[in-house]
């Protein structure tokens, strides 16, 4: 029996038009997968709550400036001893139980700055640990990710306080990016 390639079209039309269904799968209807959405990720929210790869850290202010350019190309205000630089955000970002809309980077440290003195942020930080009891942080906590709350003692800072993220390790400077290489003296 010979195929008509011609007549498949004849019948399916015929058949439509009876109102018959087909499985059809959405791979074949909808063709390539959508593009990833584009905007703010996780990446800030990694970072504030140590969950950012050793790996991934020196590159972390040039991922955060690609992922979030209108937020973290000019700093808010910068501070010396130690080097902190402050950046606004469009919208408030949530870690460790509070949320904020300023962020600071240090040299090894990236935290919200909260409006709230040292007690209360301590306190705000332990609720919200208690109720995080079911996502142990032993996955984010470790020899080079630590959990660090103090109060804010540079001008501009003071009765509020700084809780995020504390990375130890050796020469490590999140500050650091080739765009920024007129910060760096030169020997």
């Amino acid at each position: 029996m010979r195929r008509s390639s011609k007549a498949l079209p004849l019948v399916l039309a015929a058949l439509w038009l009876a109102g018959a269904t087909f499985p059809v799968s959405a791979q074949s209807v909808a063709g390539p997968p959508p593009a990833p959405a584009t905007g703010p990720t996780d990446t800030l929210r990694d970072a504030l709550t140590c969950r950012t790869a050793t790996a991934d850290l020196p590159a972390l202010l040039q991922r955060l400036r690609r992922e979030r350019p209108l937020e973290f190309i000019q700093t808010e205000r910068q501070y010396s001893a130690p080097m902190m630089d402050l950046y606004r955000l469009d919208a408030p970002v949530e870690a460790w139980g509070h949320r904020s809309d300023a962020v600071v980077i240090t040299d090894n440290r990236v935290l919200l700055l909260v409006d709230s003195p040292i007690e209360q942020a301590s306190a705000q930080l332990e609720r919200a640990l208690e109720e995080s009891r079911d996502a142990p942080l032993s996955a984010a906590l470790d020899d080079a990710h630590a959990l660090v709350v103090y109060p804010g003692e540079h001008p501009g800072l003071q009765g509020r306080s700084l809780v995020g993220c504390e990375y130890r390790m050796p020469a490590l400077s999140l500050l650091a990016d080739p765009a920024d290489a007129w910060r760096t003296p030169t020997p």
